[in-house]
């Protein structure tokens, strides 16, 4: 639909829902905490679209989001993205699907001998290119039509999920056993793209917030080692870049998947006064709201979690249970505190568990520090 085919977003919700995400970096604070169960392509099943549709529509996939976040009271800002962003710049095949989000194939690095003529692109090439251009349009839609909930997002995950949009992530994975320095070299290309990305976002903008973190770098694929190697020291090397590159300001590290045995290497990790920490899994339970403030509340605002199994396939009774015990760990960590899913909200999840998150931090989330 076109945005004149929109009705106009509350002008009241959206004042009282800003004042709620900002709480964390203003000495004003709100009611309750947020919540933030990461909509992507959850919102093309609230307006009937399939998947394939969000992501081939980046105008009117932001629209979607936008609405979604106003229907159910959350976060309110735009969100546009997908897990294997840049491989199109660099030569792969996006395979657009009807039911699930674009995929890559042909992968640029093929062997271990193309990593050595492999080069990143600089900013300014970056800026033109396919993934840039298909986010772009998403970003200045929220910007010109809904411009209180935009935010300058660059997707990047973290080193592992770059260099695996450019070679094979079983050739990877390979690699680190049977030649660990050609995935350090690999690592090391990944810095230098996760900079000019973000640089390219600030050039635009004025400013960014770069999503890193890893779901490819964490327990049940890589030891603690490889991890450290591979994906902790390479993205807090990126991170630092980026920040004395003055390209940042935001760092979200997103840290997807179980990091049962990692999670403490993050303790150290860099960080501005607008950076948030979420870890999904403490090996098969949810990382506790708990750990998760005694190991980051002092450093960072802290993302709490709710299974996004449990939302997908849970009762309401569930999904409220799990969000209250978050909610009352999390709510007075002393840099604030957000309530979401351990990733992207599930595409066809009951709207009725989304909305429980929200009566779960609603009932139980009012601050009580302040």
């Amino acid at each position: 639909m076109p945005a004149e085919d929109y009705a106009p977003i509350d002008q009241n919700w959206l004042g009282e829902a800003a004042s709620l995400w900002t709480t964390p970096w203003v000495d004003k604070p709100s009611e309750r905490v947020i919540v933030d169960p990461i909509i992507l392509s959850h919102a093309a099943t609230v307006f009937k679209k399939s998947v394939g549709y969000f992501y081939q529509n980046p105008e009117e996939a932001m629209r979607m989001v936008c609405h979604t976040c106003e229907m159910y009271d959350i976060t309110p800002v735009g969100h546009y993205l997908f897990a294997d962003y840049w491989g199109a710049d660099y030569g792969a095949e996006i395979k657009w699907q009807t039911n699930s989000p674009p995929s890559i194939s042909n992968r640029p690095i093929k062997n271990a001998e193309d990593v050595d003529s492999f080069e990143v692109l600089p900013p300014e090439e970056l800026a033109k290119g396919p993934t840039f251009s298909t986010h772009f349009r998403a970003l200045d839609t929220c910007l010109k039509e809904y411009p209180s909930m935009f935010a300058p997002v660059t997707q990047l995950g973290g080193s592992m999920e770059v260099l695996t949009n450019w070679a094979a992530i079983e050739d990877v994975f390979m690699w680190m056993i049977t030649e660990p320095e050609l995935v350090d070299t690999l690592c090391s290309r990944a810095v230098e793209h996760m900079v000019n990305a973000s640089t390219v976002t600030t050039d635009k903008y004025g400013l960014n917030v770069m999503i890193t973190g890893s779901v490819v770098a964490s327990g049940d694929l890589m030891d603690r080692e490889q991890i450290k190697r591979f994906s902790y020291q390479p993205v807090s090397r990126a991170v630092k870049k980026v920040l004395n590159a003055g390209v940042g300001p935001g760092i979200y590290y997103h840290l997807c998947g179980n990091h049962y045995d990692d999670y403490d290497l993050w303790r150290n990790a860099p960080m501005s006064p607008f950076s948030i920490v979420q870890i999904g899994y403490d090996g098969q339970d949810i990382f506790p709201t708990s750990k998760l403030i005694e190991n980051f509340g002092d450093r960072c605002t802290c993302f709490g979690t709710v299974d996004t199994k449990l939302v997908d396939r849970g009762t309401p009774a569930q999904v409220y249970a799990q969000a209250k015990e978050q909610v009352l760990a999390g709510k007075d960590s002393p840099r604030g505190f957000i309530l979401g899913t351990s990733c992207e909200c599930p595409t066809t999840a009951p709207p009725i568990n989304v909305h429980t998150m929200v009566k779960a931090a609603r009932d139980h989330g009012k601050y009580e520090k302040f």
